[in-house]
């Protein structure tokens, strides 16, 4: 349950914001010339505050909580609906899709936690945070499920995301964006901090860390092995149903999963821009110079080199 404090802490929050997207937060900088806020260094969302992270880090969990973590751009959307026809979450009596980012699998960072708290369990929520400031709680049964993608495409489906965030302010180059992407510059900090945190999580017996490239390959196998990590047991038929429905087509189609329906409230104005952009493996082909991927490759090589993670970064 929420202590006092917490609650009336978010409502004076909500009572300065009606919704999280409906003033101008942050600062662009001389180095970062997007709008953005910075909690203990790292970088963040200009509505993610330092007085909405210190909301964060008190957020009260509920035993059988499911956290779907991602870095951004990373299929989080993909997961979240994966989730939708294998658990079947219900949105709380008196709220709709529309007022809760991500619906029935809503989004803790932009959530407001007197909605959460009418989530009936098991709540399954989607978060960027890193495993740091993950909410967590010994003496309850939480679960993770980690998708990581490979970050050379991480990094070509954030930079055009970002360019049409109407709170970010931001149209610039892709040459701009690598140079942020690369020094860890961008919302949620370094990529290869973020997915090798989780990595040394992922023996933990409440964590299931999966890979964008894999599910790609064999999603009715992947899909099978979350439904079991949630305590559901599904037929191949079952698991073939769930992928067909949980295909990029089928979401592109999807009201629930294509975001049209938060449209005004993310995107600029003039923008067409469609959330679900292309969804496959090795777009960043399309985008790197030889310079850029040699000095990419180099930076991939001094962090990810001993670690045991690695990504195929395209696929037949």
């Amino acid at each position: 349950m929420m202590t006092q404090a917490l609650v009336k802490t978010e409502i004076n929050l909500e009572s300065k914001n009606e919704t999280i997207h409906g003033k101008v937060w942050g600062q662009k900088t001389e180095e970062i010339k997007f709008r953005h806020s910075r909690f203990n260094g790292l970088v963040l969302l200009p509505y993610m505050t330092e007085e909405r992270m210190n909301l964060l880090a008190e957020f009260p969990t509920r035993d059988g909580d499911v956290y779907v973590v991602t870095y951004m751009k990373s299929a989080t959307t993909w997961l979240a609906q994966i989730i939708r026809e294998i658990a079947k979450p219900t949105m709380p009596e008196g709220l709709t899709e529309e007022d809760v980012l991500g619906g029935t699998v809503p989004c803790l960072e932009a959530a407001n936690f007197q909605h959460l708290a009418a989530y009936p369990s098991p709540r399954h929520m989607v978060t960027h945070l890193p495993y740091s400031l993950t909410p967590k709680n010994s003496q309850q049964n939480l679960k993770y499920i980690y998708n990581a993608r490979n970050p050379r495409d991480v990094a070509v489906s954030m930079f055009h995301y970002m360019r049409v965030l109407e709170k970010l302010d931001w149209d610039g180059t892709w040459d701009e964006f690598l140079g942020y992407f690369m020094k860890g510059d961008v919302p949620y900090g370094s990529y290869f901090d973020h997915v090798l945190e989780w990595w040394a999580h992922r023996n933990d017996e409440n964590v299931l860390f999966l890979k964008y490239e894999d599910l790609k390959k064999a999603p009715v196998e992947y899909i099978t092995k979350i439904a079991e990590f949630l305590g559901y047991s599904l037929s191949r038929q079952e698991a073939e149903r769930v992928s067909e429905e949980c295909s990029f087509s089928a979401m592109k189609a999807n009201k629930n999963t294509n975001y049209d329906r938060y449209r005004h409230q993310i995107y600029k104005k003039e923008s067409d821009f469609n959330f679900m952009r292309k969804g496959i493996v090795g777009d960043w082909q399309n985008h790197f110079s030889h310079e850029q991927l040699a000095e990419f490759n180099q930076l991939y090589a001094s962090r990810m080199n001993g670690t045991g993670l690695d990504f195929e970064f395209t696929i037949q």
